[in-house]
């Protein structure tokens, strides 16, 4: 399960942290209240942070998706 790391990061299941200013995370999350908003680092495996209602709900990973399983 990926974690906040107050006050403006977010910690990836494979480990990848994200850092953002303080203020993008409270614009963001004042965004959040009316729709979803996904918020993109700029690293180069690009992890995409999903905000809703004013809270983190998931963290989109590039290496997690090559990693699920295909059905046959």
């Amino acid at each position: 399960m990926p974690k906040e790391i107050f006050p403006s990061s977010y910690l990836c299941d494979c480990g990848h942290q994200s850092d953002f200013f303080e203020n993008t995370i409270k614009e963001i999350k004042a965004m959040s209240y009316k729709r979803k908003v996904y918020l993109g680092d700029s690293a180069p495996d690009e992890h995409t942070i999903v905000f809703y209602r004013g809270e983190m709900v998931d963290i989109l990973c590039p290496r997690q998706e090559l990693e699920e399983p295909t059905s046959e």
